[in-house]
């Protein structure tokens, strides 16, 4: 495995300081971000659309508040990408699908519209899978994303065009999604930091709709910890148009001096997780030890084969749905992988479905049952590193076969819950790949979260 490349980026939190001071103009920061997207995308495939006019109307509009000394916030004049499943007026919104290829939303989700708000440059939209169901980043519109640290290499999926944006130092912010790891595994996989927030934390309204009930919420990346919560402050937080944002806890503050209970897990019984994700994992609970926290060895909450099964119905169905939309093109336009899961879904009872509803209601009520006396949990964000572009998944892990299934086994029971996962980087790999840990966080805990990764060094 050759070494990573490592690009030349500046952070939000730099740029806006540079902002701040007049050291540089909204139109300079584009005009450096263009200017890596044409020399770079042609390999990486990180973009499914450029807004560089609308990009540029955004900046000069930011560049005139500056001036006037009215900027409307740290993240003004700041570029920004949009995962192209979520709706951005007036610009495509294809869900890495061609029977999307020539939709063009007319309102913009509330996270876009914070954005806007924000004064913040939308250039794009970046590349996904088809329906973002995929856990590396192919789609029949984009081809192939790769991954930046090493082309030959997935950044994953489904925000694999999200982190690549970021870690070649086209843009240093990026909003995605997250339905079973898609915002926190392509972070792992690209040495990011990555956030799938509590359910309603980020509103959301206008959009595609959902694949597996509500398993899905926006999912936000960066480089650092500092630009993820210069990003989560202008987005998140509560609007009447999305019932569920109104019904979260307020945000508690856990101080640098508050003891916190960690529970660590690197293992299932029965999956394969790479000996490497396993010591990185341990390592972060030393360091967590180290600054003052209560680690303590745990195990899995959940079940893990009765989650599979509630997510294969309710995925399944998801597409089956789509199909039926599209009856006359489904065979010979849809991607592959989605072609059983639509017959399947098509063949299920009302009854199946119900009782999937009622295991996931089960489902949730146990894992709340068995979270016990911790504060978070500190688990890999992956089961392996970053793997060639071209397979669905690494052959082998420490060895033995690997299969589709073991890289989000940490990762898809927090969308089950609706609760608050945050990858940040751990110890990378000996050749070089980084390595994700992930803190996870009991419904409305984002700030708990935060105060843990800071003392994680991210």
């Amino acid at each position: 495995m050759m070494a990573p490349t490592l690009f030349p980026r500046d952070t939000a939190a730099e740029m806006a300081a540079s902002l701040a001071a007049g050291t540089t103009t909204p139109e300079a920061l584009l005009r450096t971000c263009l200017d890596r997207i044409a020399a770079l995308d042609g390999t990486l495939h990180a973009w499914a659309h450029l807004d560089p006019d609308g990009a540029a109307m955004a900046a000069a509009a930011s560049a005139a508040r500056h001036r006037a000394g009215a900027a409307l916030g740290p993240l003004d004049g700041v570029p920004v990408s949009v995962k192209d499943n979520l709706h951005v007026a007036g610009m495509p919104a294809r869900w890495g699908s061609r029977f999307f290829a020539d939709f063009v939303p007319a309102q913009d989700d509330i996270v876009v519209e914070r954005l806007r708000a924000a004064g913040a440059v939308i250039v794009g939209k970046t590349s996904t899978p088809e329906f973002a169901l995929s856990g590396r980043c192919f789609s029949p519109l984009t081809g192939h994303t790769r991954n930046p640290l090493n082309p030959a290499l997935t950044p994953g999926g489904s925000s694999g065009g999200a982190v690549a944006a970021i870690a070649a130092g086209m843009v240093p912010l990026s909003v995605a999604t997250d339905a079973g790891g898609s915002t926190r595994l392509p972070a792992g996989y690209t040495g990011l930091v990555g956030l799938r927030p509590s359910n309603g934390r980020i509103a959301r309204r206008h959009g595609f709709p959902p694949m597996a009930l509500d398993f899905q919420a926006v999912g936000l990346i960066a480089a650092t910890l500092a630009d993820l919560r210069l990003l989560y402050g202008a987005v998140a937080g509560p609007d009447a148009r999305d019932p569920t944002s109104l019904r979260l806890p307020p945000e508690e503050p856990a101080g640098p001096g508050r003891r916190l209970r960690v529970g660590w897990c690197a293992a299932i019984e029965g999956e394969l997780v790479d000996a490497e994700v396993r010591q990185a994992v341990a390592e972060a609970a030393s360091r967590l030890a180290a600054e003052g926290c209560e680690v303590v060895p745990c195990t899995i909450p959940y079940d893990l084969a009765a989650l599979r099964a509630i997510w294969g119905v309710l995925t399944a169905v998801g597409v089956a749905r789509m199909a039926a939309r599209f009856p006359e093109r489904w065979e010979a336009e849809a991607s592959e992988s989605l072609k059983p899961m639509a017959a399947r879904g098509a063949t299920m009872t009302a009854t199946e479905y119900v009782e999937a509803l009622d295991a996931l209601a089960a489902f949730r009520a146990d894992v709340s049952a068995r979270w016990g006396a911790h504060d978070a949990l500190l688990l890999p964000s992956a089961a392996a590193p970053a793997w060639p572009v071209e397979r669905e998944f690494p052959a082998f892990i420490d060895g033995q076969p690997g299969h589709a299934r073991a890289q989000n086994v940490f990762a898809t029971w927090v969308n089950a819950m609706g609760w608050p996962g945050l990858t940040v980087p751990g110890q990378p790999h000996p050749d070089g790949r980084p390595i994700g840990v992930q803190l996870v966080g009991s419904h409305g805990s984002e700030a708990l979260l935060f105060e843990l990764a800071r003392r994680l060094g991210a």
